[in-house]
């Protein structure tokens, strides 16, 4: 890695170099907005796509601010992922759209199956937005899903609580949908096949009815697979339907509904052998699974929003958003597998059954305004959000007992009911969260060029729980908390030129102590208030080139304090004054190197730690402070090198590092580093076809997705091939 390292060092220096010694342009109204913008290039009279090319720095974001910003313009790391970049790359969920962004790790264990980490934080400490709206459960609601309906993906690095509300402290993913809209016109179709019948299908449409004001789009999808590990099948369907409407000159109407359904077995893991400590499975066992037969993963989820905007006046819009989310899920399965002492037999244990019924309502109003305040160009938004979160979960009773000790090579494992002390999914707790939130932004300014950003947000938030199964002396039949944080964000953005900016800013964040409030206890909240975050970063963000790349380099500091941890007075309580840090580098660059070749790259360097972390280990409280938090890399870095050889053809290489990890927080089980390559070649066959085939991990390396504490190890998958036809008419 060390010559990796070198290199990225030596483009870094040499593109800043170029962009500084850029001349400037003209600037208009203090506005940072580049006079020129570059050319499309073209082969043989036809514009080429460049996916992989140049960042999208200019394009409007709803997840860094609602002020309508493109990334060059906020004080913040912002990065997109747009439908053409999804495709090109041949990113199948969400999770694999996001996967390569800078210093993301994602996984799909069936615990937790919409784990992110970014900025040395994971889970419920990334909040996972659809459509700019939380659920407030997003470590599982957001297990991938088919991307068919995704718009676009964008990440936001750092604390963003004063936008979307607690939680929010490692960084934001926003995943926006595709709805109908009066650019686009036409029909979409993709059939897909591949290594373990693999296999996709879809189609979309989005155009104008008539000679009417009203756009409609409707996409539907279906994708399946038999899975690289024994028992792993998969189907799911995805189905959405929006109308756009323009009532008046003034007010147009947004109605879209979307639905998903996905039945899944699943494979928890693969056991380590003893000891556990040298990072070891058996390759004979690699793709074995030993869950129970028939095990399930399901899921059927229903979005509805109504989104109505109304233009009062040139310089003024408001913006109201109604939505309503509906969820059912259900799991039953056996999800802890390990080797006994000599390596010869697997214990099965932890047998578990649940449903979660969760059901979101809420409403979002907004007014936006420009002027000039004292001479000074501003722009501001302010807005209130009222949600009524309401989940309710069914566990079953045996959680956590032995079930059965098998042969790891010739075993059955039966069903989960097999095991007779199974008791199926039990209703035990009811959480409803009521949220009342008002927020404001602002951006002023100050100097030509120079541009101060900034938001606040005040939540007020109510949890009653109520326990349905038999109270006991540390859980409440039922108990009631309330929260009111307030957090915010502060930032300068200065040109240097219109190709160059610098940027810093600090901002703040809140979140549940210790767990999802959604799902809490009365242990894990108690009279505990909330964790608290804060970030400084700065960076700069640019051309360079004769516009031809564009770079974005941030650093940072994240700290969070007032975590759950165990009280080492006594053992058996909690207590919030935990705290975790981390401090970074991220580097993301995208050029345009011809007209035939492109590359984008990313590179992300974290060094994150426990501040004040106490472990409960056998009884006694063991410090775990000073070390890296489970599954956290200090280097994560992914390039894409695209030669468009022929007019019709196109090949792609990518890779992708992941520096070592460690599967628990005492830092004894390591997870090693890993590279995987991708391959793709794509043929345009007709103006209305193209054809593309791949190969990923190139190299068939056995990589590490995800470590558990178990211990176990989620292992990737194989090298892999399919082949798909897009067509668009």
């Amino acid at each position: 890695m060390y010559k990796i390292y070198s290199v990225w060092a030596g483009i870094i220096l040499l593109v800043c170099n170029e962009a500084i010694a850029q001349p400037n342009s003209t600037k208009t109204d203090g506005e940072n907005i580049p006079s020129v913008r570059m050319k499309e290039i073209t082969v043989s009279g036809k514009a080429i796509a460049t996916p992989n090319g140049r960042l999208l720095l200019d394009t409007p974001t709803t997840t860094g601010s609602r002020l309508g910003l493109t990334p060059r313009e906020t004080p913040a790391s912002i990065h997109i992922i747009d439908r053409a970049t999804i495709e090109s790359r041949g990113a199948q969920t969400t999770q694999q759209a996001l996967e390569r962004s800078p210093g993301v790790i994602v996984s799909d264990q069936p615990g937790s199956a919409g784990t992110v980490c970014m900025r040395g934080f994971c889970g419920a400490q990334i909040t996972q937005l659809f459509n700019g709206i939380t659920v407030q459960y997003d470590v599982i609601a957001a297990r991938p899903i088919d991307n068919w309906l995704t718009e676009r993906v964008e990440v936001l690095g750092g604390p963003s609580s004063f936008l979307y509300g607690q939680g929010a402290v490692g960084g934001s993913v926003n995943y926006i949908s595709r709805t109908a809209n009066r650019e686009q016109q036409g029909h979409e179709a993709l059939v897909l096949l591949g290594s373990w019948l693999n296999r996709r299908a879809a189609y979309g449409y989005n155009g104008r009815i008539g000679d009417t004001n009203n756009w409609l789009q409707v996409h539907a999808g279906y994708k399946g697979s038999n899975g690289y590990v024994d028992k792993t099948q998969h189907n799911s369907g995805v189905f959405s339907f929006s109308l756009l409407s323009d009532l008046t000159n003034r007010i147009s109407n947004t109605v879209a509904v979307e639905y998903q359904k996905e039945a899944r077995e699943a494979y928890w893991g693969t056991p380590l052998l003893n000891p556990v400590t040298a990072g070891k499975y058996d390759p004979e066992t690699r793709f074995k699974n030993y869950n129970a037969d028939n095990s399930v993963f399901d899921q059927q989820v229903i979005w509805v929003r109504d989104i109505l905007d109304f233009r009062l006046s040139e310089a003024t819009q408001a913006r109201n958003t109604f939505y309503w989310y509906d969820a059912d899920r259900q799991y039953k399965n056996v999800e802890v597998y390990r080797w006994n002492a000599a390596n010869t037999l697997i214990n099965r244990s932890a047998s578990f059954a649940t449903d979660h019924k969760q059901n979101l309502i809420g409403n979002r109003l907004e007014l936006s305004h420009q002027q000039s305040l004292f001479g000074f160009p501003t722009k501001w938004l302010a807005g209130t959000d009222i949600a009524f979160n309401d989940q309710t979960r069914f566990p079953s009773t045996e959680s956590g007992l032995a079930v059965d000790t098998i042969d790891p090579y010739n075993f059955t494992v039966g069903s989960y009911y097999d095991n007779p002390r199974a008791s199926g999914p039990i209703k035990d707790r009811r959480n409803k969260l009521f949220t009342v939130a008002g927020y404001a932004e602002n951006r002023l300014t100050l100097l030509p060029g120079l541009n101060l950003v900034s938001g606040i947000r005040v939540d007020h938030i109510e949890l009653d729980s109520r326990k349905y199964t038999l109270p006991t002396a540390t859980e409440p039949a039922s108990f009631s908390r309330d929260w009111t944080p307030v957090t915010w964000r502060a930032g300068f953005v200065y040109d240097i030129t219109d190709n160059v900016n610098f940027y810093t800013q600090y901002s703040t964040a809140a979140s549940p102590p210790g767990s999802i409030l959604t799902t809490s206890n009365f242990s894990s909240v108690r009279d505990f208030g909330m964790s608290t975050g804060k970030q400084i970063e700065g960076g700069m963000k640019f051309d360079f080139w004769e516009k031809r790349g564009t770079a974005t380099i941030a650093g940072y500091y994240l700290q969070r304090k007032n975590i759950s941890t165990r009280d080492p007075n006594n053992p058996i309580n909690t207590i919030p004054i935990g705290a975790q840090s981390s401090r970074g580098v991220e580097v993301n660059l995208g050029v345009r190197l011809s007209t035939q070749w492109s590359f984008q790259g990313n590179m992300a360097y974290v060094d994150a730690r426990y501040d004040d972390f106490n472990e409960l280990v056998s009884g006694h409280i063991v410090s775990r402070k000073g070390n890296r938090p489970e599954n956290i890399a200090k280097w994560v870095a992914n390039t894409w090198l695209s030669w468009d050889f022929h007019p019709d053809f196109q090949w792609m290489l990518s890779t992708r590092y992941v520096g070592d990890r460690y599967a628990n927080a005492a830092n004894t089980i390591p997870v090693k580093s890993h590279v995987r390559l991708d391959t793709q070649i794509a043929w345009r066959a007709h103006r209305n076809a193209k054809i593309i085939g791949r190969v990923m991990n190139l190299t068939d390396t056995d990589y590490i997705e995800w470590a558990t504490s178990t211990p176990m190890y989620l292992i990737g998958a194989p090298r892999s091939y399919e082949v798909a036809v897009k067509l668009d008419f």
